[in-house]
């Protein structure tokens, strides 16, 4: 570790420890001095608030768990939401210096734009309303230091990975490269040329889904920090909650769809699919904004998880046995084969055909990971990012449409997909 890495690592931790003391100490607080009645809601606050003032990877990982009330619950949910779209934003000074670095000259009306309130602010950027003429325009703003505050959480985990990894129980699970491969995702969101082409390739390849609105780029009024696009009017992410049965199902179903047409089909895998990112209108419609936190699947690796999710639809536990065996690096000599073989398909034999109420995906990714270290088998992380774009997409799907047939739902796309990665058709 070089001397630069190490002074930024420690500073790093020593901002975690304040943080995280200061707010356990208030924790504690509320405990011993809240009424049972709003201990929760305050405690999840607070955690809330922790998380934005540390900023980073923390953020990004609040707004993935804000989207699983199976597992947080709804009270920690709706705290975790407001990490979706509502990060404090950046004073408008440094939107202006970001937006002026950027563009170079810049539109008066862009000037106007970040010095007033901003139209939502996340972990990476915040996002401000330009009125060009006639045209409303989103200007999102990459707030300064984003990636030191990145790069030092990565060398804060990839610290962390080095020590899991000398335990003798957890050396057959390949901590670093799942951090390397997490990292790199991350700070690729700070690439904001990659991501309008990005955004681009979302528009463009959902274009023929008149259900799913994905708002167009436009690259002459973007550059280094700064990305301009459509803005679209009406964004709130509590509409769900509103909304008939009928209508939010129809939604969650053009969603699925969506995100199966780019994962199986295009290989082009959504990380991001929290509610800041995912809104519902009152006209039926689904919108969906940014595609910084994206992941783009060799040809070898979509064809393994297609391959697999297609023995999952069909209770094939074989299948996905041998799937999972292709993508194993190293095997010890002791592994038995045949009992990972008859283990993994037992496991997919009782989680096939289940609707979203019933399907525990967390669960299932666990005990697929838990089989492979019990066999001993070291496995390539490379379903880590459909697995969490998955993770968050079902936690919506349980919430709003708790009776669909998570997995049934991707069949056509995971066949178009086969055919693809064999080269049938194009």
């Amino acid at each position: 570790m070089d001397r630069a890495t190490a002074r930024s690592l420690a500073a790093r931790a020593f901002r975690l420890g304040a943080f995280g003391g200061a707010a356990a100490v208030r924790m504690v607080a509320i405990v011993a001095t809240s009424p049972r009645s709003t201990r929760g809601p305050r405690l999840a606050a607070e955690a809330a608030r922790l998380l934005e003032k540390l900023g980073g990877a923390f953020v990004k990982a609040g707004q993935i768990l804000g989207t699983r009330v199976d597992l947080v619950g709804e009270t920690a949910a709706a705290a975790l939401g407001r990490l979706h779209d509502s990060v404090e934003p950046m004073a408008p000074a440094e939107a202006l210096r970001t937006v002026r670095a950027g563009l170079g000259r810049t539109p008066p009306e862009f000037v106007r734009a970040v010095g007033g309130p901003s139209a939502a602010g996340g972990s990476i950027a915040c996002v401000y309303r330009a009125q060009l003429g006639d045209r409303a325009v989103a200007v999102k703003v990459r707030r300064p230091g984003a990636g030191a505050a990145i790069a030092a959480d990565m060398a804060v985990l990839r610290f962390a990975a080095g020590v899991a990894a000398r335990i003798p129980a957890l050396r057959r699970v390949p901590f670093m490269e799942i951090v390397d491969q997490v990292g790199d995702c991350l700070m690729a969101q700070l690439d904001f040329g990659a991501e309008a082409a990005n955004l681009r390739r979302l528009h463009d390849a959902l274009a023929d889904m008149p259900d799913v609105v994905v708002p167009r780029p436009i690259p002459e009024l973007s550059g280094d920090g700064v990305i301009a696009m459509e803005f679209i009017e009406g964004l709130d992410r509590d509409v769900i909650e509103t909304l008939p049965a009928r209508v939010r199902e129809a939604q969650i179903t053009a969603l699925v769809h969506a995100v199966y047409r780019m994962l199986f089909v295009e290989g082009f895998v959504h990380v991001d699919l929290h509610q800041g990112n995912t809104y519902f209108m009152p006209d039926g419609t689904v919108v969906l904004l940014d595609a910084g936190l994206v992941f783009r699947m060799g040809r070898e690796a979509r064809e393994r998880f297609t391959g697999f999710f297609a023995g999952m639809i069909q209770g094939d536990g074989e299948a996905c046995a041998d799937i999972l065996l292709s993508t194993v690096r190293r095997r010890e000599p002791e592994t038995d084969i045949a009992a990972f073989r008859a283990e993994v398909s037992d496991l997919v034999v009782r989680n096939a055909g289940m609707v979203a109420r019933d399907f525990d995906l967390p669960a299932f990714c666990l005990d697929l990971f838990d089989l492979q270290r019990k066999h001993r088998l070291h496995a390539e992380p490379e379903f880590i990012f459909p697995m969490l774009s998955l993770l968050t997409l079902q936690g919506v799907v349980k919430r709003h449409h708790p009776m669909m047939d998570f997995q049934l739902e991707a069949a056509p796309f995971v066949m178009h997909g086969l055919l693809v990665t064999s080269g049938v058709t194009g």
